[in-house]
Parts: C-alpha cells; sequence; structure tokens
C-alpha cells in the first residue's frame, strides 16, 4: 500500500530542504496517475492481478503538488489532500481520512521561519490541530498536537542533495511504527527500501521496465526479499 501518512500534507513546505517540482517527473507535467497491482510471475513474464491502489497527482505552473488522491481497490477515496499557493509558498491545506473516521481538516499556516513552521488545523469535528516543523540541514521533523497540547503523531524524514527521501520515520505515542531507508540511483529513482519497523520488516526492490519519449518511467515492478510483489502502471499527462 502507498502510505499516505494521516497527519497531513507532508508535501506542502517551504524550506532550506530541496524541492523536487514535479516530483522529480522531467517534463513539467500537468498530473500523474500511479495504479499499482499485485502481480505474478509467470513464464518468466510479469503479469498485472487486481488493482491494489490509485495515487494521482496535479501540480501548478511551478511544479507544486497542488492535489493529491488516494484510491483503494475499489475506487472510493481513502486519502485527499489540496493545497493553496501563493507567492510559490504554501499557505493553506486541507485533507479528507477515509480510515481517520472521515475527518477533513483545514491547516493554515501561522509562522514561518527559514528553519520551522507552525500550522493550525481545525476538523470537521470542530477540533484543533498545531504541527510544528521544523528544519536541520536534510532533516525534517514534524510533531502534531491535539487541542489538549498533546502529541498525537511525529515524522522525522530526511532526504539527499536532490530531494529524494532517503529515511523516514513515523512515531505514535512514543513508538515507531513505520520506518524506512532508502537508496535512489543517479535518475533519482529509488531502487531499494529497507523495512525496519516490527510490523513491517523486509528488503524491497524496483525494476523500472520502460519509460516514455520524456524519459519518465511508465512502468515499475516492486520485489519484497526477492519475490514479486506488485507492479505499478504510470500515466504522464504534459
Amino acid at each position: 500500500m502507498i502510505l499516505i501518512v494521516s497527519v497531513f500534507f507532508v508535501g506542502c513546505s517551504e524550506s532550506n530542504i530541496k524541492e523536487q517540482k514535479f516530483l522529480g517527473v522531467n517534463g513539467n507535467p500537468k498530473s500523474i496517475k500511479d495504479t499499482k497491482y499485485e502481480a505474478i510471475e509467470k513464464f518468466g513474464e510479469v503479469i498485472e492481478q487486481n488493482i491494489e491502489e490509485v495515487l494521482y497527482y496535479e501540480f501548478d505552473k511551478q511544479g507544486h503538488v497542488q492535489k493529491t488522491i488516494n484510491y483503494d481497490s475499489e475506487g472510493d477515496t481513502t486519502y485527499s489532500e489540496t493545497n493553496t499557493f501563493e507567492g510559490g509558498k504554501c499557505i493553506e491545506s486541507t485533507t479528507y481520512h477515509k480510515y481517520v473516521n472521515e475527518i477533513t481538516s483545514t491547516y493554515k499556516l501561522k509562522n514561518r521561519t527559514w528553519k520551522s513552521e507552525i500550522w493550525e488545523g481545525k476538523t470537521s469535528e470542530g477540533k484543533t490541530i498545531t504541527v510544528y516543523r521544523k528544519y536541520e540541514n536534510l532533516k525534517l521533523t514534524m510533531v502534531t498536537k491535539d487541542f489538549d497540547n498533546n502529541i498525537v503523531s511525529k515524522i522525522e524524514q530526511i532526504t539527499d542533495d536532490n530531494g529524494n527521501i532517503v529515511e523516514y520515520k513515523v512515531y505514535n505515542k512514543g513508538k515507531v511504527v513505520y520506518w524506512y531507508k532508502s537508496i535512489f540511483n543517479d535518475k533519482s529513482q529509488e531502487v531499494e527500501r529497507k523495512m525496519l519497523s516490527d510490523y513491517d520488516e523486509g528488503i524491497c526492490t524496483y525494476k523500472y521496465d520502460s519509460f516514455d519519449k520524456k524519459g519518465n518511467w511508465t512502468k515499475k515492478i516492486e520485489y519484497k526479499d526477492g519475490k514479486i510483489e506488485s507492479m505499478t502502471i504510470r500515466e504522464v499527462v504534459y
């Protein structure tokens, strides 16, 4: 499953960490659609099976992610995020979470410096959420607190000099619930992801089978611990 962290808009930020315009895709696309299938190997070929999920992105002309939607295998929206930019900087984000009580939340920027941001959110249940983002070199730490100032969740993210996420860790109630480290090739394509949490361990590797005229991959095969896990077909609209 493509992870959508239930703490809000990891991609809506402005900091000294390098931002990947258009998610690193060449050719200034308008949108990207990733359809992930279950897959098996048969007679030496990788065969797609049922759809696992679909992840869709829309961009503005500057390459910022304006909209993200995650669909499940039935076509229902499990997560969505809409970001508003002003002067090239994100100032508002609205999210929806199907599996978090179907809550819709709207976050607005309250304060921003070169190394930190404070966002205040209001949920459809009328609750207030505050998100604190701190930047240190290539590391982002994001802490979400509820209206009673209790920590709801914490994320630590490390990128490389190209903006690729090389380590990602999610905490819930002080415990690590999701953690991986990634390796990228010289084209910023992820080639290996080591899953390190107690809930999900193993090594995922990725093979890119086909590309479009602009050099963007259109087919990716995922293996976990050497066995075929899934196939993702990417459609890029320019």
